[in-house]
């Protein structure tokens, strides 16, 4: 009876285990996140704990660009004083690159570092810190930091006499994406540190200037994989298949671009077709989005 009861848990875990290993973040995971994000903002922390635990039960959580859902979520445990959920996400953050004196500078916080649980993050900061730094690839980091700076050199005055030079520039940068996309991977927070604060790493901005063909049928069919997989953003996917279209004198489909004045710059006619593209890439339906930037105007005034 006792065998039969650990091979019973031994299938449990197992099944558990391919569920994480199977999950695809645009069907299973994003949605999800989305409508977290929307309680998060709107102060309805329960909901928006329910949502994330939902979203993060069904794949690994990461923190998506504009969206943050490991830390928002962390916030979310310590308002609610659910401590020891705190305190294991918080470590999740540390790994992924996050400072401690970010938890010390938000009062969500005042009672977690506090705490039992606080007092036990601050005194593993350093070890989790270290192990980050062992995983971090920082001289990739900088390689990605110089790629962006080289990638404006030209861009910002006199880009029309130097466009054979910032030309010449793009194609480096082409290459060099190929290369990393296809040993590393799309480099993540964990590798490169987190997609906050100062000196961002922006891959994205880096696509914006690739080769067109090289672009529609390398890069997005690579990004669509990655999307899927959790690591690469449904944002930067979006942007680079719009900035594409736009570029070429057709409206963009994925409506990640906006119009000087409100709205959207050109896009196609047809909204259900466009929510329809979005959420074929992870990205939210126009109207979730357009509540969350209205909101975030009347927050922050921008």
């Amino acid at each position: 009876m006792r065998k039969l009861t650990i091979l019973f848990a031994i299938i449990i875990f197992s099944c558990q285990s391919e569920k994480k290993t199977e999950c695809n973040y645009v069907t299973d995971y994003y949605q999800t996140v989305y409508k977290a994000d929307w309680e998060f903002e709107t102060k309805n922390y329960q909901k928006a704990f329910d949502l994330y635990d939902d979203a993060f039960k069904s794949c690994e959580a990461v923190n998506t660009v504009n969206y943050n859902e490991i830390w928002k979520f962390t916030v979310t445990s310590a308002i609610l004083k659910r401590f020891d959920i705190t305190y294991d996400y918080a470590k999740k953050l540390i790994l992924n690159g996050v400072e401690l004196n970010r938890f010390g500078n938000s009062e969500n916080f005042d009672e977690f570092l506090k705490s039992e649980f606080g007092q036990n993050l601050t005194s593993q900061y350093q070890k989790l810190r270290e192990k980050f730094e062992k995983n971090a690839d920082f001289k990739l980091r900088n390689e990605l930091l110089a790629m962006q700076t080289a990638d404006q050199l030209y861009r910002n005055e006199n880009y029309q006499e130097n466009i054979v030079k910032q030309d010449s520039i793009d194609k480096l940068h082409e290459k060099r994406l190929i290369e990393i996309f296809e040993t590393i991977g799309y480099p993540t927070d964990k590798i490169v540190g987190p997609h906050t604060g100062d000196y961002q790493v922006d891959v994205g901005l880096l696509l914006l200037h690739t080769d067109d063909s090289i672009r529609m049928n390398y890069f997005v069919p690579k990004l669509k994989d990655f999307v899927q997989k959790g690591t690469a953003s449904p944002y930067t996917l979006g942007t680079v298949i719009d900035q594409f279209h736009l570029y070429n004198g057709d409206p963009q489909i994925n409506g990640t671009y906006g119009a000087q004045g409100g709205g959207y710059a050109k896009m196609i006619s047809d909204l259900k077709k466009v929510d329809s593209n979005r959420i074929s890439i992870g990205l939210p339906p126009l109207e979730l989005k357009e509540k969350k930037d209205s909101l975030i105007k009347i927050k922050y005034g921008f």
